[in-house]
């Protein structure tokens, strides 16, 4: 009995790490995915990603997060700058973000550069993230 219970806890440690390391893509992806008994609470009417990023190559990843990552860090600054913390304001349209992304930098190739063009943008989010936050709660619009 102890054996089996020792067999179990390894076997499900081995799982962990292997889900932490990203060896289960397809699981940690399945997560990710809104699904209708998983709707988002706030502003459940969001647009969805553009299928443009939910095509995007898995070697593409860095640069699907630079996206992310641009378009919550624009969301914040209006935010902030606006005082507005309407679903339009925190979820707008992807198009501004994708075409500046394309414009910009969807040319970038270097890890190194991608990941650091993508730190400025997670630095103003940093920044911004606070105050978005109080407005948005003000508003009841933040979990």
């Amino acid at each position: 009995m102890l054996t089996t219970r020792a067999n179990k806890m390894s076997d499900l440690l081995r799982m962990l790490a292997l889900s932490i390391l990203g060896c289960l893509p397809s699981q940690a992806t399945a997560q990710l995915v809104a699904t209708p008994e998983t709707q988002p609470e706030i502003c459940p009417d969001r647009p969805s990603e553009p299928p443009f990023l939910e095509n995007m190559d898995v070697r593409d990843s860095l640069k699907k997060i630079l996206v992310q990552r641009m378009y919550r860090a624009a969301s914040f600054q209006t935010i902030v700058e606006t005082g507005d913390c309407s679903c339009d304001a925190r979820f707008p349209a992807w198009d501004i973000t994708v075409n500046y992304y394309l414009e910009n930098y969807a040319r970038l190739e270097d890890q190194w550069e991608i990941q650091e063009t993508t730190k400025v943008y997670r630095d103003s989010i940093n920044k911004n993230r606070p105050a978005a936050r109080d407005i948005c709660i003000a508003k009841n619009n933040w979990k």
